[in-house]
């Protein structure tokens, strides 16, 4: 007889779900357990997995998933550091992630949904001191841009994009389903603050068009203002978004 444990988080960079598999002979060792929960504390924060304890007559993972077709998509890894490692690495959101977000709860043209990643990270930025993403923030002609996402969403041109997410998680206690990006980003390091961040910045932008939010990003002594260079894409940085937003309050 073997006993397994199973800690399953889902992996958005791979587009897969992830496990950690330990498995033993007689019985688990608790203290190796407690190791792992703490280890991914100190490197991760408060993440939450998918916890599975099963028996079989093998300690291999190939038993487990013979048992259960649910184990079967998940790729495991029985080196607990380099599972930590992979769950660190996806605690960090990419602009494309907020961008999904966005587009999940108010369709956007490009030229708007630009405007609202921009202002998204400032808000955040000015809150919290840290980077919402990693990607730089350039000046364009028309206003701050993240160039991957530019790539990511230019075929659309100035129409709505027509993005509809690839599944939905469902929350069986309230029935109710949520898109993929919204459990990334509440899954993030800083989850609940980014989510405020983005619902504000909504309710004082999403109403606005692309040109007035354009408009705005124009202001004279903004970033974008000091820093525009025709066809030279020069970096908005920290420094001067974050001292001209809290200035313009």
């Amino acid at each position: 007889m073997a006993f397994h444990f199973v800690a399953i988080m889902s992996h958005y960079h791979r587009g897969a779900r992830i496990g950690w598999h330990y498995s033993a002979p007689d019985k688990l060792d608790k203290e190796l357990i407690n190791t792992f929960f703490t280890k991914v504390k100190k490197k991760c924060g408060d993440v939450h997995f998918g916890i599975h304890k099963l028996s079989t007559e093998s300690l291999s993972w190939d038993s487990v998933v013979d048992k259960d077709e649910f184990f079967a998509d998940v790729i495991a890894t029985k080196e607990m550091d380099t599972f930590i490692d992979y769950v660190s690495r996806d605690q960090k959101l990419s602009a494309h992630d907020v961008a999904k977000f966005l587009l999940t709860i108010i369709p956007s043209s490009h030229l708007k949904l630009q405007k609202l990643l921009y202002y998204c990270y400032a808000t955040f930025l000015e809150r919290t001191g840290e980077r919402l993403f990693e990607e730089p923030i350039v000046a364009y002609k028309y206003g701050p841009v993240i160039e991957s996402v530019f790539q990511d969403f230019k075929i659309h041109g100035s129409s709505i994009i027509d993005y509809q997410e690839d599944g939905e998680f469902v929350l069986s206690t309230e029935k109710n389903a949520v898109t993929p990006s919204f459990i990334k980003i509440v899954n993030s390091e800083h989850g609940i603050v980014v989510i405020d961040c983005i619902l504000d910045v909504l309710n004082t932008y999403g109403e606005l068009d692309p040109f007035e939010l354009v408009e705005k990003t124009h202001q004279e002594g903004g970033p974008w203002h000091r820093v525009y260079k025709p066809g030279e894409n020069c970096v908005l940085t920290d420094d001067l978004i974050i001292q001209y937003h809290q200035y313009a309050k």
